[in-house]
């Protein structure tokens, strides 16, 4: 499903993209973890957060979409401000 995005540093860490109806769907892991990019489904809402430095209760970027075509451009969006971050902070 995203197979066309560069996730460069990153590195996925869990592809259930085959299932977009569990709570878990795709997760990519940049620079020992200092950003988390997951895609889970939250019952009527799928949502794509960033997450810094595993602080889970503070996404640092979150967005959300019910239609599943939308995931891509959503996905997309996401690994551009985690770049951006580390381009700011190279040691992050």
């Amino acid at each position: 499903m995203f197979d066309d995005i560069d996730f460069t540093p990153g590195i996925v860490t869990y592809d259930g993209t085959k299932f977009l109806d569990q709570e878990d769907i795709f997760q990519v892991a940049y620079r020992e973890d200092s950003y988390t990019l997951d895609v889970g489904w939250y019952r009527k809402v799928f949502k794509v957060v960033v997450i810094n430095n595993l602080d889970w209760e503070k996404p640092a970027l979150e967005k959300r979409c019910t239609n599943p075509d939308q995931l891509y451009e959503l996905v997309q969006e996401c690994v551009d401000f985690i770049r951006k971050r580390l381009e700011m902070d190279p040691n992050s």
